[in-house]
């Protein structure tokens, strides 16, 4: 039986491929949504035990006050966050930032499934794979990893546009990313923007640190384009969203964020990536270390493992037709 309040149409499966992008209306029921929300204001009130979990905002005035004391404790973790900001400061890329009050923070966390079990109960065995089999059109579909991002109302950072390819140690083509709100998203909110169809194009692009275009320490790839400052050279896209709604984009599609220039409208959502069967293992050192794993793959290597469990499989009698 589906999970989904209304199946996947071959048209959104359409636009997926074409676009490298798709909204799907009214895909999840009101109980998923209500479960996510709460599974990401734990992750946000226990942000504290994560070591990946961060305040993008504070991090930013500490890097532009030069305070030391915050780098250094904030480089415990995932990222060695006071290298970053020294790099930051050698490339000479501003800080990317519109005109809300700034009294917002941007807060991230990753690998969220791996310390809250509500959490992994939904992106395992709840409807979001069902929507990645149907737009993957994979025989497996193996969960890949999470993300939640909260943008409280007056925060100023933007999210720099940016592909989330080559932060993923994975080549291949069959992964998608679920950008799921729990909150009416605008604009005005942060709502994601896409560059439409650059999945298509054939290149990777360099990492960036998300409130820069400055590139992750050591990083590889094509600089990408300055978007933020020629966006009538772009064919971007962006949709308004209601709690219910799920975007989803393929991995390789360029993406960002505004701000949240709103007086009260907080703007929450995880970010779910699924993979399929032509999915392989890459290297790539410069990629944010995934604290929570518990295995090492090699190179070439199909995902399998405890950290990469299969949630959805094609029938017998769907793999024959």
């Amino acid at each position: 039986m589906t999970k989904l309040a209304r199946p996947v149409t071959r048209d959104e499966v359409s636009a997926y491929r074409t676009a490298g992008v798709v909204l799907l209306k009214g895909v999840l029921d009101l109980a998923a949504v209500n479960a996510l929300r709460r599974c990401i204001d734990d992750a946000v009130r226990t942000i504290g035990e994560s070591p990946s979990g961060y305040d993008l905002s504070a991090l930013t005035r500490a890097i532009q006050t030069l305070d030391q004391a915050t780098l250094e404790n904030a480089s415990s973790g995932q990222h060695d966050i006071a290298a970053i900001a020294r790099h930051i400061k050698s490339t000479g890329k501003p800080f990317l930032q519109d005109g809300a009050t700034g009294k917002g923070s941007f807060i991230l966390d990753t690998g969220i499934a791996a310390r809250l079990r509500d959490f992994r109960r939904l992106v395992v065995a709840g409807a979001m794979p069902e929507i990645a089999a149907s737009l993957l059109q994979s025989d497996e579909v193996r969960f890949f990893g999470d993300q939640v991002f909260v943008k409280e109302p007056g925060t100023r950072e933007k999210t720099a546009f940016h592909q989330d390819a080559t932060y993923f140690e994975i080549d291949g083509d069959q992964c998608c990313v679920l950008w799921v709100p729990v909150d009416p998203v605008t604009l005005e909110s942060g709502v994601m923007e896409y560059w439409r169809g650059s999945h298509r194009n054939g290149k990777l692009y360099q990492p960036n640190v998300f409130v820069s275009q400055a590139p992750l320490p050591g990083a590889e790839g094509e600089m990408l384009p300055d978007i933020e400052g020629r966006r009538d050279d772009f064919d971007i896209v962006h949709f308004d969203v209601e709690p219910g709604d799920v975007l989803v984009h393929h991995y390789k599609t360029v993406h960002g964020t505004g701000g949240n220039a709103t007086r009260y409208q907080v703007r929450r959502a995880a970010s779910i990536r699924y993979c399929g069967d032509d999915i392989r293992v890459t290297q790539r050192p410069w990629a944010p270390r995934q604290l929570h794993h518990t295995q090492q793959l090699e190179e070439g290597q199909s995902l399998s493992g405890p950290d990469f469990p299969v949630v959805w499989r094609r029938g017998a009698d769907e793999r024959a037709a």
